[in-house]
């Protein structure tokens, strides 16, 4: 196909440029702080290399680049990262990787998009949500994980390294506000309590008024307002000379208020019959009690409730053991234990008057335990660097999902899922000669699920799987001179089973499991540095292919609109990421990325996706996959001037930009996002004495309106938007201490 010629040329010529023009390290650039020669560490094969010469396609963000970028959500580092982009149903986030991502609505469901925090596997889609602070740094690693992190998955993994305690006393705080009357305050301390033990704290407090007011109801709440508080202490032991125990605890609170859902009407205002599509994009058509939206706005909408709940609590405790046993052998022991309970409610019509399904309004409940313990060996011998471990995963979430008009005080749906999970692993990397190197691995999982339906007016019902996975990886680099760094691996990954667990209105049938998906991946790299960092230059063309890929499709059952789950068939997904960092003058500071992405689905004829009030049933076979641009750019240009008695000054702005794409598998376009682009503005302070800090922003300053999801699903008579932030603005001042 025409598409997927001009990726693999564009991704071709991207090689070449990289073979002729002299680079660094991939990643945003480092801060303005940070020495020309710095090199940005990593941890993508659980030990520290630099990034420059780790054979990954990788992008890595330290703490002062998160700052100096205003992140502080995973949202916020995907739109800044190559082929990593996000859809958002406000339920479940759900997050993609070069294109493979979760096409599932469920609360149980595990994504292909594995996250991490401190090397302790988080499982469930809900904590990817939990605040970023106090952060040393951020990786985002693409391409299946099927060997060396926690569970495996298809698409890639982001790892989360939080700042440890130091011997140091430090400490830092910072205070934001802005637009929507957002606070927003957040700081830790860090120091030695005796000689052998090392202390730190850290805390994180974010609160809004929320930017969309419900029309049906003008004096009440705002919508989409955040009420996060979080708090962390570590504390680290030198238990003897050789062996280290760093103890965590953590808590996040949220109170926030649920997005409010736009919606136009899918029904001829004057017959009832389903609109044309052009009808209904532009927002001539009605829902079926005849109510007439206002145009989509992002910032209004309508609902006979004041407000829903997104809540979560999540505390977590950890604790990981390093031993030196000898100076080539270390032992680690990772273990954590994760306890969450969520709410969440949204108004499913998007009216205060209801529709044909009534109001609609939805609640979905969430509560779960999560165990993990991994063990590692990591050692070096005769030049072999290897790493021999086992992982074990407990995992029991409990889901309800009702729909109080028709259920009153009873729930629909309650799912219960057990998952165990255990798991062996090897890898090893070993060069041949000075410039040439190999690398392999392998893990072999063993994993059981059980599913326990009980229904409100329904017979209960129960469901079991159980699965044996091999994955394994292998790769070659070569590093002909000493700026050129070349690399290739091929690599396989594995999705557990999935079962659904969402308003099944008593049909057991719709809660069967479906199939593994399981990954095969080919990826060709290179990677350049020159004039001591100061340019970088990174390319990869990738080729992934998915087989048994799980979605979600909404059938009619007895006049209610039913969720199913089941494997619809396999992708591939081709493409290719190009980063480029430079600092050609000095206090200039520039970074960009580009990702090309193709992806084709490739399912029996018989398989179909219907949507809208008429329940079209469309084929997908050669469709592409939802939420996936053909393109992305992002960048960033930053100006630091010299510094004067005042201070420093520094001017900066990031952006990013996003092809056309399709928010559901028909591939119509009444359900996708047109092509647009997202600018921020931010001006930088910091005195003479390197301690106090001011930062002034505007985010999405053109006031860009796009949606982060876009449906009108089958059996309803609605089209819903989940809306991006409209334009903010903020001042945000810190001090160190």
């Amino acid at each position: 196909m025409r598409a997927t010629a001009y990726l693999w040329a564009s991704a071709a010529a991207a090689a070449l440029m990289a073979g002729g023009e002299a680079g660094a390290q991939s990643g945003q650039p480092q801060s303005s702080e940070s020495a020309s020669t710095d090199q940005i560490v990593v941890t993508a094969r659980r030990r520290e290399t630099v990034l420059s010469v780790t054979p990954v396609s990788a992008t890595a963000f330290g703490g002062d680049q998160l700052e100096d970028a205003g992140i502080g959500t995973l949202d916020e580092i995907a739109v800044q990262t190559p082929n990593f982009n996000y859809v958002d149903t406000g339920l479940q986030p759900r997050y993609r990787i070069r294109g493979d991502g979760l096409q599932v609505f469920n609360d149980t469901s595990d994504s292909p998009v594995g996250f991490a925090v401190d090397e302790v596997f988080y499982g469930a889609g809900a904590l990817q949500r939990a605040p970023l602070y106090d952060i040393q740094r951020v990786e985002v690693l693409r391409g299946p994980q099927g060997t060396l992190f926690g569970r495996n998955t298809t698409a890639g993994l982001v790892n989360v390294s939080t700042q440890k305690p130091t011997a140091e006393h430090e400490g830092y705080l910072v205070g934001q506000v802005g637009s929507f009357n957002r606070r927003l305050i957040e700081g830790a301390v860090s120091g030695g309590i005796t000689d052998r033990v090392r202390g730190r704290l850290a805390f994180y407090y974010n609160e809004d008024d929320g930017y969309q007011r419900n029309l049906a109801i003008p004096d009440g709440v705002k919508w989409s307002a955040r009420d996060v508080i979080s708090g962390r202490g570590q504390l680290a032991v030198d238990i003897t000379p050789d062996a280290t125990l760093l103890l965590k605890a953590s808590y996040t609170r949220d109170r926030s208020i649920a997005p409010l859902v736009g919606a136009q009407g899918a029904l001829d205002p004057d017959t009832g019959d389903p609109c044309s599509d052009a009808r209904i994009v532009a927002n001539e058509c009605v829902n079926g009690t005849g109510f007439v939206f206002e145009p989509p706005d992002p910032t209004i909408g309508y609902s006979d409730s004041d407000g829903l709940p997104n809540h979560l609590d999540f505390a977590e405790y950890a604790a990981r053991l390093n031993w030196k046993l000898s100076p080539s052998i270390e032992l680690v022991s990772i273990t954590g234990y994760l306890d969450y309970d969520r709410i969440y409610a949204e108004d499913g019509d998007a009216t205060a008057v209801g529709g044909f399904l009534g109001n609609a309004t939805a609640i979905y409940g969430l509560e779960s335990n999560q165990f993990t313990q991994e063990l590692q060996l990591l050692g070096e011998t005769r030049g072999v660097n290897w790493v021999l471990g086992g992982f074990y995963y407990n995992d029991d979430r409990s889901a309800t999902s009702t729909l109080p008009e028709f259920f009153g005080d009873a729930i629909d749906t309650t799912g219960r899922i057990q998952t165990e999970s255990l798991a062996g692993f090897l890898s090893v990397d070993f060069p041949i000669t000075e410039t040439i190197g190999l690398e392999g691995g392998a893990r072999f999982t063993n994993e059981t699920k059980e599913l326990d339906l009980v229904f409100a007016f329904a017979p209960d019902a129960s469901f079991n799987v159980e699965v044996n996975e091999f994955t394994w990886r292998a790769g070659a680099n070569w590093r002909p001179i000493d700026p050129a760094f070349f690399y290739f691996n091929a690599a396989t990954g594995y999705k557990s089973p999935d079962f659904n667990t969402t308003l099944l209105f008593g049909d057991a049938t719709a809660a069967a499991p479906t199939e593994p998906e399981t990954s095969f991946s080919l990826e060709l790299g290179s990677k350049f540095e020159l004039a001591d960092g100061r340019i970088s230059l990174s390319a990869a063309i990738f080729r992934n292919h998915v087989e048994n890929k799980q979605s979600t499709v909404t059938q009619v059952v007895n006049d209610l609109p039913v969720a199913r789950l089941f494997n619809f068939g396999d992708v591939e997904i081709r493409g290719a990421e190009l980063e480029f960092t430079g600092r050609f003058l000095e206090g200039l500071t520039t970074s960009f990325g580009v990702s090309l992405l193709d992806t084709e689905i490739d399912a029996p004829i018989t398989t179909t996706f219907s949507t809208g009030p008429a329940s079209i049933a469309t084929p997908i076979d050669g469709n592409e996959l939802t939420g996936t641009p053909n393109y992305t750019f992002n960048g960033l240009v930053r100006y630091d001037f010299p510094s004067i008695a005042a201070g420093q000054f520094s001017v900066q702005s990031d952006f990013n930009y996003v092809a056309d794409q399709f928010y559901q598998l028909d591939n119509t376009e009444r359900d996708g996002q047109e092509a647009y682009g997202v600018l921020n503005l931010r001006a930088f302070w910091r005195d003479s004495s390197d301690r106090y800090s001011l930062q002034v922003f505007v985010e999405n300053v053109t006031d860009t309106t796009y949606a982060s999801y876009v449906g009108t699903f089958n059996g309803f008579d609605t089209r819903l938007f989940w809306w991006g932030l409209p334009r903010t603005w903020g001042v945000r001042a810190g001090v160190d201490f």
